[in-house]
């Protein structure tokens, strides 16, 4: 079945010919393009005012020939016909904005038919539930982006008024944008764990990278807050046993029983001390699953949200062990670079920092794709020789600056 309405995509380009320079502007505000149509000669008038418009001849449309367009058409004389006919329909804008409405609906129609096809294919041919869950979100998310108009856009009153709002908090409270890192230099030079963000925290292989992330991660359980973390590479009791040394100033060594240290009664009350803050209203979920795909981690994440759930903090580790369900397509920067895109619009989408890590090449280049840094907001890289952190790319202020921090690898921490 083909999803389309005929009527409405003639009047909507009718009002393009008619009165251009009010119409086009308004119908791509409405997020109108190409795809909205389906039908030939609406598509053929779209594709060629959108050409003009791009050139800045906008002007052009009114007096716009279809002749070199329809030469050698088989049947050119009926879709000269067509043309002819479409220009004489419009009569009106109030008319335009509900036909804009029925074009919207018939787009996310093929879109969903589209989408589900997908889905049935992804189950036939053995894909696990959280992929083909995974895929349907995405595809719910692309139609949910169809429908959208001008109604979600921010007007310049609203998002100044949000950003006064913004400064009010900082300034009166003498407090920073975003979540302390446990790191004051860090915060310094960020303003800290700000929601919407993507952070990359980059090193070698034992570089300490998640040593970094999880430092992050105590400060924010610190302000009582949610956190989730993915981690591909670490189990869930070696994360907690880290999270311990970190927070309760117990050797990490000694926690695992491999320095020949006995925990003391006094560790142990910590260690109690630590799982009683973290339970505490299940302010922290871990899963360690080696096998996750960027789209079981999306539809883990709507999971919780669905099921009433809400966090404050995202942590993957890392970057190059997420797999994405349409690997075989793609060449591995590409695959990276998917991962990357769709964890900032996750960051967005959730309004809560992300932070991940990567891997480094051997010449101290972020391993595989430009689109890690591209997309973080702040990448920090860790000198494998030195172990001090250098703030490669800051959004928010000065980059450059090689911080004198080093990891303290006894109790899982930079100092």
């Amino acid at each position: 079945m083909i999803y389309s309405n005929t009527i409405a995509e003639e009047y909507a380009v009718s009002a393009i010919l008619n009165s251009p320079e009010d119409n086009f502007p308004y119908l791509k505000g409405e997020q109108v393009g190409q795809s909205t149509f389906h039908n030939f000669a609406p598509k053929l008038v779209w594709n060629k005012c959108s050409q003009l418009f791009k050139e800045g001849r906008i002007h052009e449309i009114e007096m716009l020939e279809f002749s070199d367009d329809i030469k050698g058409s088989a049947n050119g004389r009926e879709l000269s016909a067509d043309i002819s006919r479409i220009r004489s329909l419009y009569s009106g804008k109030e008319f335009l904005k509900q036909h804009v409405k029925t074009l919207k609906n018939e787009e996310a129609r093929r879109k969903a038919h589209i989408v589900a096809s997908n889905a049935l294919k992804g189950i036939e041919g053995g894909e696990s539930p959280d992929e083909v869950a995974g895929a349907l979100r995405s595809g719910s998310e692309a139609i949910a982006g169809i429908l959208s108009s001008q109604s979600d856009w921010k007007s310049a009153s609203q998002s100044a008024e949000e950003f006064a709002e913004m400064l009010k908090l900082i300034h009166q409270d003498k407090s920073q944008a975003g979540m302390p890192t446990g790191i004051t230099l860090i915060d310094h030079l960020t303003g800290g764990l700000r929601p919407s963000e993507l952070w990359v925290i980059a090193a070698p292989t034992s570089g300490g990278k998640t040593v970094l992330m999880l430092q992050m991660l105590a400060s924010v359980l610190k302000l009582g807050k949610r956190a989730v973390v993915f981690s591909l590479e670490t189990d869930a009791d070696r994360l907690h046993a880290r999270l311990a040394s970190n927070t309760q100033n117990i050797p990490m060594g000694k926690i695992l029983g491999n320095s020949g240290e006995i925990l003391t009664k006094q560790d142990l009350v910590k260690i109690r001390d630590y799982v009683e803050d973290v339970t505490a209203a299940d302010k922290l979920v871990i899963c360690d699953s080696d096998s996750m795909t960027l789209e079981s981690i999306e539809a883990r994440l709507a999971q919780m949200v669905d099921a009433g759930g809400d966090f404050d903090c995202i942590i993957i580790d890392y970057i190059q062990l997420v797999g994405v369900s349409d690997a075989k397509d793609l060449a591995r920067h590409e695959q990276i670079a998917k991962v990357t895109r769709t964890l900032k619009q996750l960051s967005k989408r959730y309004k809560c920092p992300i932070i991940t890590a990567s891997q480094l090449n051997d010449d101290g280049r972020l391993r595989e794709s430009r689109a890690i840094g591209h997309d973080a907001d702040t990448v920090l890289m860790i000198d494998p020789e030195s172990g001090t952190i250098g703030v490669a790319k800051n959004r928010n202020g000065a980059r450059g600056d090689r911080l004198p921090l080093v990891m303290n690898g006894a109790f899982q921490r930079f100092e």
